[in-house]
């Protein structure tokens, strides 16, 4: 049993933030059928990864289905410099406007700070908090508040 206490974030309009400096690279793997990860590297090395995940059974908790991003990390040499956010806002607005999905989401831990401030200056909007027990692939005893 794990105890999981959550923030998902919701975003349905394409939003800007500052591009990216040009010397980043940008790599795209479809790693299974589900998932995606989205790279940023400088100079060989990775400075930021984000996964999307089409489909992920947490979402169920609160009624929906729809592309979720996770599993973000920025290399500590990088952080601060709004490159989460940057990343949040590409793969968002790709999935809005070439995929057209009509809504993509984040879950975040909410003792997360900073990637919480990243993932509201990418546009996104506060949907659920969501407190749950975890057993294998199950969520029981599920506490769930809507909006801020």
């Amino acid at each position: 049993m794990k105890t999981i206490h959550m923030y998902v974030y919701q975003c349905d309009t394409p939003y800007v933030v500052d591009l990216l400096e040009p010397e980043y690279s940008y790599t795209v793997e479809h790693n299974k059928p589900n998932q995606t990860t989205y790279r940023i590297e400088k100079d060989g090395c990775t400075i930021h990864e984000s996964t999307v995940y089409k489909r992920l059974h947490f979402l169920g908790i609160i009624d929906k289905q729809g592309p979720t991003i996770g599993n973000c990390f920025t290399h500590n040499d990088y952080r601060g410099h709004g490159i989460y956010p940057a990343m949040l806002n590409l793969i968002t607005n790709k999935l809005l406007v070439e995929e057209q999905v009509p809504e993509v989401f984040v879950i975040v831990d909410i003792q997360n700070i900073p990637s919480i401030k990243g993932i509201e200056k990418a546009g996104f909007t506060l949907y659920a908090t969501v407190k749950t027990k975890r057993f294998l692939f199950f969520y029981l005893n599920q506490e769930v508040h809507y909006g801020a």
